[in-house]
């Protein structure tokens, strides 16, 4: 049974639109407007991370004991690997792409099993992915599955994804489904407090927004720039979704944290400073990000910026708990 435009559409999670063409479905996570601030901008690298698969997943029901498909990569981070995950009734069952290698085309078949399951299929946050040819069995049931609550994540690289080697174990996907929220990332690597790029509302109303910038910010402005963008993001934040709870988390740790900056004081006085300008602005709870990550460096891919697998699983556990008791 080859799904339909339609169907494609209603069991497809994390996209503000999907466009076809020639039989290929093209996912994308930014709203046209959003991704066009970065263009205007002249950030033509930042616009092409727009298109990356960033939290974007298939999550259906269904008696199909097999699914397959067709997917294009196309470039949407600086990353050059690509994986997927697959998920048979909240398990992890497959995960498979490309390791160091420029992959551009390729096609998956999955053995899922007999009897009704739930399944999900978490596509690369590296490259943008466009599918084609998405198939089960012939006379198979298919019953999208939705989340009970919708969610935005807003951040750069590390919301992005960089480094996970599983796409489904990101802080963004990873939270999102500890709060039971469909996500949309809107991670972008190397991306600051830009409240120009809040052009528009996404299509679907979140509850629960997270917003984790900071870190470029301190790295590569100064603490005047950040005085009027950041409390001027999230000022946008509660015009576009007055009824969302939103919560600003400050940065994580880093291995250079000490190091003089244009920003003036060291990265982990940057939570207090967003204490100072947010504490007025409505639906916004502070969070701080500081020891969320191990401050060690085996927890990071890189050894100093970006969490690996094991430093996101802790860097959710440790945010869910801190929403938990906020709430």
């Amino acid at each position: 049974m080859l799904l339909n435009a339609e169907q494609l559409r209603a069991i497809t999670r994390g996209v503000t639109r999907i466009e076809e063409e020639d039989g290929w479905f093209r996912l994308f996570r930014f709203t046209e407007a959003q991704a066009k601030f970065y263009a205007d901008e002249g950030r033509e690298g930042d616009y092409k991370k727009t298109f990356s698969a960033s939290g974007v997943r298939l999550a259906f029901r269904t008696d199909s004991r097999n699914v397959s498909f067709r997917y294009r990569l196309g470039w949407g981070s600086s990353r050059v690997f690509a994986w997927f995950d697959v998920y048979v009734d909240g398990a992890m069952v497959s995960h498979f792409g490309s390791d160091g290698e420029e992959v551009k085309e390729g096609s998956a078949k999955l053995v899922l099993g007999e009897g009704e399951k739930n399944v999900e299929i978490y596509l690369p946050w590296s490259k943008a992915t466009a599918l084609s040819d998405v198939t089960l069995d012939d006379g198979a049931s298919l019953t999208p599955l939705r989340r009970k609550h919708t969610m935005i994540c807003f951040g750069d690289s590390i919301t992005h994804g960089y480094d996970a080697i599983y796409p489904s174990l990101s802080y963004a996907t990873s939270i999102a489904r500890l709060l039971d929220a469909d996500v949309t990332d809107k991670g972008i690597g190397g991306d600051r407090f830009c409240p120009q790029m809040l052009r528009d509302a996404d299509p679907d109303t979140p509850d629960i927004i997270t917003v984790a910038y900071g870190t470029n910010d301190w790295s590569g402005i100064t603490m005047d720039e950040f005085r009027q963008n950041c409390p001027a993001f999230y000022r946008r934040l509660h015009e576009l979704y007055p009824e969302a709870r939103i919560y600003a988390l400050s940065p994580i740790w880093r291995a250079d944290c000490a190091k003089k900056t244009a920003f003036g004081i060291p990265a982990w006085e940057v939570h207090d400073l967003m204490k100072e300008l947010c504490k007025d602005i409505p639906n916004v709870t502070l969070i701080r990000g500081w020891n969320l990550v191990p401050h060690h460096k085996n927890f990071y891919s890189d050894f100093s910026l970006h969490p690996n697998d094991l430093g996101f699983a802790l860097y959710a556990q440790n945010l869910y708990h801190e929403i938990m008791n906020a709430d």
